[in-house]
């Protein structure tokens, strides 16, 4: 099975989460990434920021569609019970504008989806660059991981020994101490360290 073939099957059974809010993969990222990442995650922020802009500027828009609406609903009343004429006008503007702002949310909201699909391509794009590098860097890392457990394997082993040898070494000066304190006493074990000891 191709790498394509595979990351098409993966994506098939999982939703991919936004890779720049996922813990496990900023917490990865912290040892490193390839200049397309970097690339990407980049293109994902700015993407992030135009859909927060419009998001902001639908909001607006639905503020003033309330305000128009109130408004146009006073203006009914003012056209029906007080038989304003002149409130007509005021009334084709709002419907005019209601209009026009009923056409910008729904072009911005159009946007946001836009956005939000060309944000998820581009977070697919991610993974698939951050599988990319993390495969290249763990064949690499384990390689190296090896290299590292077969050096401290040695080093064990090397320790091994040596504390086997400083056991043994320990027993024989005692056992050496132990029959000349036997044989000869303390304080004249003291004169014969110092005699062949101390040159």
């Amino acid at each position: 099975m191709k790498t394509q073939d595979i990351f098409q099957d993966i994506l098939s059974k999982k939703r991919v989460p936004l890779l720049l809010n996922y813990a496990p993969y900023q917490s990865m990222i912290k040892y490193g990434q390839s200049s397309k990442m970097k690339e990407i995650s980049n293109e994902i922020k700015a993407l992030i920021e135009v859909e927060k802009k419009h998001i902001l500027e639908v909001n607006t828009l639905h503020k003033e569609k309330s305000r128009i609406t109130a408004n146009v609903l006073y203006i009914s009343n003012e056209l029906n019970s007080q038989n304003n004429l002149g409130m007509e006008k005021r009334l084709e503007e709002q419907r005019l504008r209601m209009e026009e702002i009923r056409e910008e949310i729904k072009n911005r909201e159009d946007g946001i989806q836009d956005i939000i699909m060309e944000k998820e391509e581009k977070n697919l794009e991610l993974l698939k660059e951050t599988i990319d590098y993390a495969y290249e860097y763990m064949k690499k890392d384990e390689a190296e991981l090896k290299k590292v457990l077969e050096e401290i394997e040695v080093l064990r082993q090397k320790l091994k020994v040596d504390r086997e040898k400083r056991d043994k070494l320990e027993k024989r000066v005692n056992s050496i101490y132990g029959f000349l304190h036997a044989m000869v006493g303390a304080k004249d074990t003291e004169k014969l360290d110092e005699e062949f000891l101390s040159k």
